[in-house]
């Protein structure tokens, strides 16, 4: 199956010129993935069998079918591949992190999954070795804003090469760089006078897998969708979600209530608020 899968790629590919993957390894490290990514607490109980919201989220998107082949691209602990074996699809781990995927193996004997059913890949996003037209569904759940501006058109390329014709693909990203470029450091001006103390970067509140050298491409929705339509990319769906920065922002004050209704109803107001992008893209 390995030779099957791995077999036609280009060989006139470039040399990646991506984040060294020494300094990678560092950084996406076993404390990384389980003290500090998001899920790593129901991870930590369940091996993966209870999503976090956002992975169920994205998982429930995927919906993988018996016997398609999924690609996880930037699978992490492995969750949603785990669950995607467990629906009877065929799905690869893909990770640069041999830290990630020594996770999996565990992880899946406590699924009372044979591990050899779990495909693991160390490579680069960029730079997969999986052939052209190989997979159904790929994920990417919070992956593209750790890979660098001029990489991402390369690695979306990849991943409209590996899927077949009309194969979808399911992104998730976080936070939306329109929130805490604009958004915040405006409104943390102001924000003592409804009794807030408000940051003027909201990611000094976020854990330290959301500094600077990890996520080195956080994206707007319009961005996103360029990047999508220059690989090929048809888009299905491209939205903004995720009220939680309006009740940081706005903590108790009588707007709050307004504003969240505001927010659903109103596009800007999602791209100044929302914390949240989901996309659903075909080939």
């Amino acid at each position: 199956m390995t030779t099957s899968l791995t077999q036609g790629r280009r060989q006139d590919e470039p040399a990646s010129h991506g984040i060294p993957l020494s300094r990678l390894e560092q950084l996406y490290n076993q404390p990384y993935y389980l003290a500090d990514c998001e899920g790593h607490e129901r991870f930590a109980y369940g091996h993966g069998r209870r999503l976090s919201k956002r992975l169920k989220k994205c998982f429930e998107l995927l919906d993988p079918q018996p016997n398609e082949n999924v690609v996880d691209v930037g699978c992490g602990r492995g969750e949603i591949v785990l669950n995607c074996i467990a629906r009877g699809a065929r799905a690869i781990a893909l990770d640069v992190s041999s830290a990630a995927l020594q996770l999996i193996g565990p992880a899946a004997q406590q699924w009372t999954i044979d591990p050899t059913e779990v495909m693991c890949l160390r490579a680069r996003i960029e730079a997969m070795p999986i052939r052209s037209e190989w997979a159904d569904a790929l994920v990417m759940s919070d992956i593209i804003e750790h890979i660098p501006g001029d990489v991402a058109p390369v690695a979306l390329a990849e991943c409209y090469r590996v899927l077949k014709p009309g194969g979808r693909l399911i992104i998730h990203t976080q936070p939306n760089r329109r929130l805490v470029d604009t958004t915040v450091p405006i409104l943390a001006r102001w924000s003592h006078y409804w009794n807030v103390k408000l940051p003027s970067d909201l990611r000094m509140e976020m854990t330290d897998g959301a500094g600077p050298e990890y996520h080195v491409n956080e994206q707007t929705r319009g961005q996103l969708a360029r990047c999508l339509r220059q690989a090929g990319f048809r888009i299905e769906q491209l939205w903004l979600e995720g009220t939680y920065p309006i009740h940081r922002i706005f903590g108790d004050s009588r707007l709050k209530p307004w504003l969240i209704r505001q927010f659903r109803q109103n596009r800007w107001l999602r791209e100044l608020f929302a914390s949240q992008i989901f996309a659903v893209a075909r080939r």
